[in-house]
């Protein structure tokens, strides 16, 4: 039996494909880089802590939100990118690994909503009768 998701996988278009891939890397090096500030900078005390388990509740949704991405979910769409665009404004100033997150949050960003990308983000209602099914109207 053919599901929804396996017919929106076969016609996945590159871009998302693509920004999938990207949205990973920049999950991946943004696990790692909240564990080395973590470790390396000594953050000690409840606010410490705090800040700490905040990014990993934060990691877990972008996680979550490329997991649904895959399903052609537009509400995860919508959240990366606001993930990545408050990611980027709180480290705007920091250089280096950061810059390089920011530029692959608005490479997959601007992926998800390139012409070919949106058909796969359209929400498909199995429960709403085509016109074609439904005779007695015109």
């Amino acid at each position: 039996m053919t599901t929804t998701d396996d017919l929106r996988r076969a016609r996945r278009p590159r871009a998302v494909t693509v920004a999938i891939v990207l949205w990973a890397i920049w999950l991946v090096v943004g696990v790692l880089a909240t564990v080395l500030v973590s470790t390396s900078d000594g953050l000690t005390g409840i606010g410490g802590v705090l800040v700490v388990v905040l990014s990993f509740v934060v990691w877990a949704v972008v996680a979550a939100a490329v997991v649904l991405l895959l399903r052609g979910s537009a509400v995860a769409r919508i959240v990366l990118v606001a993930v990545a665009a408050l990611r980027a404004v709180l480290s705007i100033t920091e250089g280096g690994v950061s810059l390089v997150l920011i530029a692959i949050s608005v490479a997959a960003a601007v992926l998800l909503f390139v012409p070919s990308a949106r058909p796969f983000f359209r929400r498909v209602d199995p429960t709403e009768p085509s016109r074609a099914s439904r005779p007695d109207q015109d």
